[in-house]
């Protein structure tokens, strides 16, 4: 119910055009980017790195690697950083095809080990770098999307800050506020959180329905917001792959239809795999039977699995006894001496 509230709540904001959030007794509105004002950010961003070079700030990159000639950090910490950032990466990949809960539980005891790890050094690295360039860009960014894109009333008639002077002028305390909740509102409307609101049911009803933007959002897709574009997209994405499933004989689960999470981490998984697969159908079966290899009662329990007894003994039992697989031949001769 709570991920199904957060969804319901992103699309709301979508249809919108808009996110509103109360400060001092009243409501400021961030108005969502197009996709046209979406680049031209990132445009304005490499204009700043280029004021803050002229500036004589230097790079984090720079920096580093300063540090490293001076001997206040070591090129094997840098190296230490990237290989624990692959490795969590890896893990994460690795988490999200395993089934058994208590596989996936050791695994996630590795992330938050090596999270921890990260933490650690990150620190370390970040009060050897200070202020650089990059955290030049990227406050004079923030400021330029405040001014531009937040304003007192729906209809962006009027914006918060008239210009620059005022918003250079606000104090501190009120700035912070402002851009925490607008750090708020960015990190609410990630791919993730946009790809499980166009995998919920509610958004495939629509995308049957409507499948341009023209009559999805009721205006041309120039005038869209980057998050109205980036969602319909996805939906059509997904509503062709259940579509393709289901014309296939391999219809999703209804169990995975009703749940954005696990649909879109089969649907990343699919892509990320190949559509197709060049195993056989027999081997596939016998894959699914040695997948469950290792398994403990609370997995089983958890997954729903019914555990067959042949010779007194339960498949998993036979296929650890042939190495973790189990043909389907043995299977079958089993079940006829049973």
């Amino acid at each position: 119910m709570e991920s199904s509230n957060k969804y319901g709540r992103i699309y709301h904001e979508i249809c919108n055009g808009f996110s509103k959030q109360l400060l001092n007794n009243d409501y400021i509105y961030f108005k969502h980017p197009t996709l046209s004002e979406h680049f031209s950010q990132y445009y304005n961003y490499e204009l700043y790195l280029e004021n803050g070079r002229k500036k004589g700030l230097l790079s984090e990159k720079e920096k580093i690697e300063q540090a490293i000639e001076g001997n206040w950090w070591s090129s094997e910490n840098e190296s230490n950083i990237n290989f624990l950032k692959l490795t969590i990466d890896n893990l994460y990949k690795t988490k999200s095809k395993l089934i058994l809960p208590s596989q996936k539980k050791e695994i996630h005891k590795d992330i938050k080990k090596n999270e921890a790890i990260l933490l650690s050094y990150a620190k370390q690295r970040n009060e050897i770098v200070g202020y650089c360039l990059e955290n030049y860009a990227t406050k004079c960014l923030t400021g330029e999307l405040l001014i531009n894109f937040i304003y007192s009333d729906e209809n962006f008639q009027n914006k918060i800050f008239k210009n620059k002077d005022e918003y250079d002028n606000l104090s501190e305390n009120e700035l912070n506020k402002i851009e925490n909740y607008f750090n708020i509102y960015s990190s609410l409307f990630t791919i993730q959180n946009l790809k499980c609101v166009a995998a919920c049911g509610f958004f495939q009803n629509l995308v049957y329905l409507n499948e341009d933007a023209y009559s999805f959002w009721g205006k041309a897709t120039t005038k869209c917001t980057k998050y109205q574009i980036d969602l319909i997209l996805y939906g059509k994405m997904y509503k062709n792959f259940i579509k393709n499933r289901s014309e296939n004989s391999k219809p999703v689960e209804e169990e995975i239809l009703s749940d954005p999470e696990k649909f879109v981490q089969l649907v990343d998984n699919q892509y990320q795999n190949g559509q197709s697969s060049n195993i056989p159908k027999e081997k596939s079966s016998q894959n699914a039977v040695s997948s469950l290899v290792g398994a403990s009662k609370e997995d089983l329990k958890t997954l729903g699995v019914k555990i067959e007894k042949l010779k007194g003994k339960s498949l998993l039992e036979l296929a650890r006894e042939n190495g973790g697989i189990l043909e389907k031949s043995e299977y079958l001769n089993a079940r006829e001496n049973n």
